[in-house]
């Protein structure tokens, strides 16, 4: 499954995860309104989508998020763009598996 496809449908994740459109779209610093809009098929722009996919489908607590992380990205996807590839795809890989092994429990 691709990251399009995990998230193509917000309204069917905000209601697996049993959240209100309020909270749901404010923790990613979108308005209900406009979360309601992207829920019935206007297009999400990409950091919208991408924050949706870190925020509610991978979990990720933004406030663990430091600068220097951030950083540290920016710097290894400029100098080493190879390497930063083969990280990414070598973690995303490592993801999937993890979470195929917990839903096998």
């Amino acid at each position: 499954m691709t990251r399009a496809q995990r998230i193509s449908n917000p309204r069917a994740i905000r209601q697996r995860l049993g959240m209100n459109q309020q909270d749901f779209w404010g923790q990613i610093g979108v308005t209900q309104s406009g979360g309601s809009r992207y829920e019935s098929g206007r297009e999400m722009p990409k950091p919208v989508r991408e924050l949706l996919q870190l925020v509610h489908v991978d979990r990720l607590n933004l406030r663990n998020v430091t600068r220097n992380d951030l950083m540290v990205l920016s710097y290894l996807k400029k100098s080493q763009p190879a390497l930063f590839k083969r990280l990414k795809a070598s973690a995303t890989q490592h993801a999937g598996h993890g979470q195929r092994h917990r839903r096998a429990r």
